[in-house]
This record gives structure tokens, sequence and C-alpha cells, in this order.
């Protein structure tokens, strides 16, 4: 959406922004353009859109030609028309169309006097300078530099920034499950739906006090510390499924094995991608019975499970290259896997 309020600002060549300069904003500027009531619902987005961007668009003046002398933002001071009303303006003798050239002669400003004793900042546009042949620029404001507009530049403007995590790596990695990778986010930003968090949104459901048994093991509440992998099936299939990753010595608490994984974060090596690969299948198909027994009552024994997890974590290895070392050889045969699929590029 901010591509296409670009596109107006600069009148890319096209027939729709030539159609909105014709029929929408009929000369005026795009920044004081008002949303009737009939308007579509795209346009009233774009329309929505400017107390977003605002600040970003830079009108980097040559002859002033181009810009909007109260709308456009073409000095540290903000837009003029922020303090100087429609009234003012037209009182003034100048249009509400006119540019920075038009308010410009010789040098100097031909704003009134009165102005400069009545908006002192004003003054501190006497140094502004304007450049005859060269024409005025739209840019792209981050606050630490202007740029050509990009999509990119754009979205890291105005994205919601928090605090950087220490897990991304654990999660998202190159040869990835993406299936997988998506639940072991969630289970980090503890965002799947136990009982425990769906309690927090409703409060009737205590009345049924079998909703808040782990249906696999009946030992504790159904909630994610329980669950990844404290619960005694859970635990089962884990002991089960470490010893292909190499993770023989990790226990079954979550943050033993996220400390374990955290400290090989950086690693490349063959082992440490397969034991991501099986955290996150063990996470996903513990997930999947989890569910399966609440909502079809359909059961698996930990042994099945596990066997699943080895065998998704088996085909995804077949299809992998790795760099041919013979540390790779043989963690591929433990795998059952006798394949030429190596390169000098692999992990």
């Amino acid at each position: 959406m901010i591509s296409h309020i670009w596109s107006i600002l600069v009148k890319r060549e096209s027939l729709w922004v030539e159609w909105v300069h014709s029929y929408r904003l009929k000369g005026h500027s795009f920044w004081t353009c008002k949303a009737v009531a009939n308007t579509c619902c795209s346009w009233r987005k774009l329309l929505q859109l400017r107390p977003l961007i605002r600040s970003y668009i830079w009108s980097n003046l040559g002859n002033g030609s181009k810009t909007s002398a109260w709308f456009d933002w073409w000095s540290h001071l903000g837009p003029l028309g922020n303090f100087l009303t429609p009234r003012i303006i037209s009182n003034a003798g100048f249009s509400i169309k006119s540019t920075v050239q038009d308010i410009r002669d010789n040098g100097s400003w031909r704003w009134p006097e009165a102005w400069r004793a009545t908006y002192p900042v004003l003054i501190q546009l006497d140094n502004i300078q304007l450049h005859p042949s060269r024409p005025d620029k739209l840019l792209w404001n981050d606050g630490n530099d202007l740029d050509d507009y990009s999509s990119s530049r754009a979205w890291h403007s105005i994205r919601e920034r928090a605090e950087e995590v220490d897990w991304t790596k654990l999660v998202w990695f190159n040869q990835c499950i993406p299936k997988h990778a998506f639940f072991t986010w969630l289970v980090f930003r503890r965002k799947l739906l136990t009982q425990d968090i769906i309690l927090r949104w409703d409060w009737s459901r205590r009345k049924n006090m079998n909703m808040m048994c782990c249906l696999m093991c009946y030992e504790n509440n159904d909630s994610h510390n329980h669950l990844f992998f404290d619960c005694n099936y859970s635990t089962q299939v884990w002991i089960k499924v470490r010893g292909k990753g190499g993770m023989n010595t990790v226990s079954p608490e979550w943050d033993h094995i996220v400390s374990w994984l955290a400290a090989r974060a950086s690693s490349k090596s063959a082992i440490n991608f397969i034991s991501r690969l099986i955290v996150a299948a063990s996470i996903y198909f513990v997930w999947q019975e989890r569910n399966a027994r609440i909502f079809k009552n359909q059961t698996r024994p930990p042994d099945v499970l596990s066997d699943l997890i080895v065998q998704t974590v088996r085909y995804k290895l077949m299809g992998v290259k790795f760099k041919e070392s013979s540390n790779v050889r043989r963690l591929l045969e433990a795998w059952g896997i006798h394949s030429t699929r190596m390169d000098d590029d692999g992990g």
C-alpha cells in the first residue's frame, strides 16, 4: 500500500496514477485529500496510512517546482501547513497549490514580514537555496539516511521492533522443515493452545476439570512445560529419539534441551543440523498426538510416535546435500542412508 502511495507522489507513469490525479486528487495534495463517505475501501486505506508514513517522505529540493510549499516535507520544520492554516495562506495572497518555487523570489521568501514575527521558526529557512537546473526528488527518510524508496526500506522503517531473542537459529535454519519450525516457534513464544493458556481466556472451563488433565499421561495438567517433555509419554518419545541426534545426555527438560541447542547454534555440522530437526519433529508430532487424543479419541504408543519422528527426519536427510567427509558418511550410514548426495557446499 505504501508503494502505491509512493507511485502517486512521484507520479509514476501508469494509467492508474493518472486516474488518481485526475479523479481523486484533482490538482490537490495527496496529504490534504479528504475521504468522502462513498469512497472505496482501497482508497480509504491509502488515506489512512498518511499519518504513519508522513515523516518518511522527504522532498529534496531542486528548483522547487514539484514540491508543495505547504504540505510536503522539505525542511526540518516539517510541512508548513502544520501551523499555517489555509486562511492564513490565502490572506497572504498565496494559493493552497503553491509550490516552493512560487513562494521564492531572487533568493528570498515572498511571505509577509509579519509572518516572521508571528512564526519566528520561519527565520530558520533563510539559508535554504533552490537549484534551478535540478528537479525536485522525493526520497525516503528513515531518520538516519535519505535514499531512494524501496519496499524493504519502508518495511524496516515502520515495522514494530522488539528485543532480539537468542533462539532464532534454533528455529529457523537452512533446510529446516517449515511446518515443524513454525510449531517450534509457537512453543518458544508459548502460543500453543494448551489448556493453561485457554483457561486464561475462558474461566467457565474450570467447571470441567477433565479438560485440564494431560490425556497422554493423566498425571498432570495440560501445559507447555508439561507437554515438552515432562509428560511421561513425551519423555519416553524423547528418550527414544534423542540418541539419533547425538543428544544422549540431554534430559527431557525443555530448558536443558534449549541450552544444549543454543550452545551449538552457530555450528554448521551435520549432527547439529540433525539435532535441530529431531527436536522440531518431536515437538510437532507430540502436539499432533495430543490433539488426536483430545479431538479424535485416537492414540498411538510412544514407540510408534518415535519411529514416525525418526522416519520423517530420515526422509528429510535423504534429500539434503552434505559436505563430503568420513564423519558425515558414517552419520548417514547410521541413519540407513547410503547416498551419494554430497558436494562441497553442504552443511
